[in-house]
């Protein structure tokens, strides 16, 4: 029962990411395949994405973030509702440094390293339980 609630609710958020995708893309006056030239893909996978009958992959999301000149989190529902940001000090120096670099694509690059990183480690951790 809770994995089919787990589902319905995942369902729902590529919907909505697919309408606010779509809204972005008429907001700027771009056709379906405009979008997907840019963004590198096919016009039906991005009616797919849009539709919310295909899951849209981060990669993807962030290319197609990169064409509507937004961010990722734009994308996402409920990535807008502010939560705060930092629970100690070493955080708050780690989100100041990573404000600082303001190179996107550098940026992308050191969260998925540290996405990777993350991964291994509890890969580890379990392996050692």
């Amino acid at each position: 029962m809770q994995a089919t609630t787990e589902a319905k609710v995942q369902q729902e958020m590529h919907v909505e990411v697919g309408r606010r995708i779509r809204e972005l893309r008429l907001k700027k006056s771009l056709l379906q395949e405009e979008l997907a030239r840019k963004a590198g893909l096919s016009a039906s996978a991005l009616s797919n994405f849009e539709q919310g009958r295909r899951r849209i992959s981060l990669d993807w999301l962030r290319k197609i973030s990169k064409v509507l000149s937004v961010t990722v989190s734009d994308l996402i529902p409920d990535s807008r509702i502010r939560k705060p940001l930092a629970e100690n000090e070493e955080e708050e120096n780690l989100l100041a440094s990573w404000r600082r670099i303001g190179n996107t694509d550098l940026q992308d690059q050191l969260l998925e390293l540290i996405e990777l990183t993350a991964q291994s480690q509890s890969k580890r951790r379990s392996r050692s339980n």
